[in-house]
């Protein structure tokens, strides 16, 4: 796993309330293939009321909870994108707070899918001398339950200047790219272990502050939409079979014949076998089916993989979507178009 360093509190959003709700749905399906009992009317009364409490606290729970003004930053989504995500749990408020040896850590929010991983945390010294500058680090340890680590790469730092002033106390990120999608939720322990100040060029600095800080960390999986297209476009002026395309909201997968891929290939002078990017695939926005269309910092990919016959890739995207709506994807400088059908 390649690891790149780089440089108020929410009402809590109730994970049993989605847990209730779910399993009160799958009961009553289990119930249409089975022998149906009569129920008392004072029964059938309570059930009805626990589904409306339950549907009435979930809604609540999106119009509450607000996005931190940060991560609202780095994914961009209006006002109902933003409370669509909190009712998925794409997005979700982790209401923790740990003190020791002089520092606060509170672990803001989350927002994950089967390709990303974002967690923000807030650092707060409790000496007000202790400034904490985009150049501080965090030493931490990371379990995953006895499993594997699922990043391929995990990006984690202070704020960078200018997106916070300078005081002592910082909001501090991580990002994760998995190396495979998921399809399970994932938990995880993270345990904070020190305040370092900054280091000599690319060393880590001494520690400012040691103690033990832990959070625990269940994201849910969520489900894409996926299409599959089987057609030949034209992209850059090379014909290339497109197989596949999945959308969720933060994210995108597109996957094309390998043949298409190595066309292109040529033509820019990269070189997939050493993880070169093909410009013309880059992600560079979304066309909605009324015409509107979404840009995006191509850039951002999360993985690419060149191989048995496809090549495929997943990028982050840097605006909130709505994929049910999606026309088109536009790949290139030139955004030549993919259709969804």
């Amino acid at each position: 796993m390649q690891n790149k360093n780089w440089k108020n509190d929410f009402p809590d959003v109730p994970e049993h309330v989605h847990q209730a709700l779910i399993s009160t749905l799958a009961e009553l399906d289990e119930r249409k293939v089975k022998k149906v009992k009569r129920m008392k009317k004072g029964k059938i009364i309570f059930l009805i009321a626990a589904t409306v409490a339950v549907l009435g606290t979930t809604v609540s729970a999106a119009e509450i909870f607000k996005w931190n003004k940060r991560a609202a930053e780095v994914f961009m989504a209006d006002e109902e994108q933003q409370k669509a995500l909190v009712t998925e749990q794409i997005v979700q408020d982790t209401h923790q707070t740990v003190s020791d040896a002089g520092l606060t850590i509170r672990a803001i929010q989350t927002i994950q899918d089967n390709n990303c991983f974002y967690a923000l945390f807030e650092i707060t010294a409790e000496d007000e001398s202790v400034q904490i500058t985009s150049d501080y680090d965090m030493s931490f340890q990371m379990d995953y339950q006895g499993g594997e680590s699922p990043f391929g790469m995990f990006g984690c730092g202070f704020v960078e200047a200018g997106g916070q002033a300078v005081s002592n106390s910082r909001y501090y990120e991580m990002i994760g790219n998995k190396m495979k999608e998921g399809t399970e939720d994932l938990n995880m322990t993270i345990q904070f272990t020190s305040l370092d100040a900054p280091g000599e060029k690319a060393m880590k600095g001494e520690p400012v502050l040691e103690g033990n800080w832990e959070f625990t960390l269940n994201l849910h999986a969520t489900d894409p939409v996926r299409y599959e297209i089987n057609r030949e476009y034209q992209i850059a002026g090379c014909a290339v079979m497109v197989k596949e395309v999945e959308f969720t909201p933060i994210s995108v997968k597109l996957v094309c014949d390998e043949q298409g891929a190595k066309e292109l290939e040529k033509i820019e002078g990269v070189n997939l076998d050493q993880a070169d990017s093909l410009h013309s695939l880059f992600i560079n926005g979304i066309k909605y089916q009324d015409g509107t269309v979404v840009e995006e910092e191509g850039f951002q990919e999360l993985w690419v993989s060149c191989g048995n016959g496809d090549y495929a890739k997943t990028a982050r995207l840097s605006e909130v979507i709505e994929p049910e709506k999606v026309s088109a994807l536009l790949v290139g400088d030139n955004g030549d178009e993919i259709n969804i059908p």
